[in-house]
């Protein structure tokens, strides 16, 4: 992101949001709503003196709600621009200006406002990521009732050397290291009642990942994984799991169908291990949820104002799943990374590449081919009433309604 931010042909809209999409494949406009940062990025030289002068608290979304953050900050330490930025909803206003008084620079600005403005494309490629399964609609894991269960995220950043804790891992309920810990798999995916039926790809390998790390820090923890059946396909992925069953890590294929708290703030899972056929019982001081993945919540959002098509499971879905993997069906639009599905990031950064590569070819040349055949409009016989644009998927048609004039087909879409 460092390096985008540096590059001279790159424009980067920060604390922006894309409000409007018109136009056809070389020729698209963009409406694009710049929310206020409060703070003058240009001069900001992220010294950190405003957050330390503000009295208002909140929970770190980037750490997952284990640490806490002021109402002026930096949302991660390798954001871009490396500049602070104010949430008016938890700012005090006017009312308190120690921000304002800590900075030298005189980078705080009250009176802010948002920005719209509209920029023209040649071509756009959609790369809205993806969200964490919300384990809470899963009460049986007791992720909403018991402190001592977190999900994959919050363990992420707690053993990460960067995180809330400085890479140590505790428990929540009573802040010591475990002797033992568990990973119940696929929460939130592959289920038709809770979460989605497909599968998100990254938590086996995930989970995997931060066995080797516990493995590493704690050689001695007792690591147990509950798991419907392990997913590695990829370059060296059955090695690493190997590796982790090597180092002592128990693989039990099975998911919990209960688990309760014990006095100690422990937690007991009972579960059917499908290997041996029987109900066995696990005592775990610590247990993990890995989390599924699922679409951006701006998705729908998004298709609606392009015209573009998602899948069952709610991802955009591309012209072709071999021939035209990351285009989509309106000529000009790609798709990039996990827009179109739940992908780890070594094919993100590939389909990445196949998308900028797609959209060069397209554009490199001036001129755009389009199909000989295309539907017309017999302006005699058209009354104007505008349901050929309403039910046309690639907004291809304009009707001027109230001036009655014939509607109008864009043959470049």
């Amino acid at each position: 992101m460092a390096d985008v931010g540096r590059h001279p042909n790159i424009t980067l809209h920060t604390l922006s949001e894309v409000s409007e999409v018109k136009g056809f494949v070389g020729n698209f406009n963009v409406r694009i709503l710049k929310k206020a940062r409060y703070v003058d990025e240009s001069a900001c030289t992220a010294c950190g003196e405003c957050a330390k002068a503000c009295p208002v608290v909140y929970p770190d979304e980037f750490n997952v709600g284990l640490s806490s953050r002021r109402a002026v900050f930096m949302p991660f330490p390798q954001a871009v621009p490396s500049a602070y930025a104010i949430n008016m909803n938890e700012c005090l206003g006017n009312g308190c200006t120690k921000c304002a008084d800590a900075c030298d620079k005189k980078c705080i600005q009250f009176h802010m406002s948002d920005q719209d403005f509209n920029v023209n494309v040649g071509s756009i490629i959609v790369a809205t990521g993806l969200e964490p399964y919300d384990p809470r609609e899963m009460d049986e894991y007791g992720y909403t009732r018991y402190e001592n269960v977190m999900t994959s995220l919050e363990l992420e950043r707690m053993v990460n050397a960067g995180g809330p804790t400085k890479g140590a891992l505790i428990r929540p309920k009573d802040r010591k290291t475990p002797q033992s810990v568990g990973f119940i798999q696929c929460v939130g995916s592959r289920s038709h009642q809770k979460g989605g039926p497909y599968c998100s790809n990254v938590c086996c390998m995930n989970t995997i990942k931060s066995t080797l790390v516990l493995k590493e820090h704690y050689p001695d923890m007792e690591i147990k994984v509950f798991y419907i059946d392990i997913r590695a396909f990829g370059k060296g992925f059955e090695d690493l799991y190997n590796r982790s069953r090597r180092l002592g890590v128990q693989y039990v294929r099975g998911l919990p169908g209960s688990i309760e708290e014990l006095a100690d703030g422990s937690v007991r899972v009972a579960v059917e291990n499908t290997g041996t056929g029987r109900i066995e019982y696990h005592d775990l001081n610590l247990m993990v949820l890995a989390l599924g993945v699922k679409p951006s919540a701006g998705t729908h959002r998004l298709q609606e104002m392009m015209g573009l098509q998602l899948t069952s499971d709610g991802f955009f879905l591309e012209a072709h799943p071999k021939l035209q993997p990351v285009d989509a069906a309106t000529r000009g639009i790609f798709y990039a990374g996990c827009a179109e599905g739940p992908k780890d990031i070594k094919e993100s950064v590939t389909q990445g590449s196949a998308a900028a590569v797609r959209a060069i070819r397209l554009m490199h040349r001036g001129v755009i081919t389009t199909e000989p055949i295309t539907a017309e409009v017999i302006a005699e016989h058209c009354m104007s009433c505008g349901k050929c644009a309403t039910v046309c998927p690639y907004n291809a048609i304009s009707v001027d309604t109230q001036k009655k004039t014939p509607a109008v087909v864009n043959t470049a879409a």
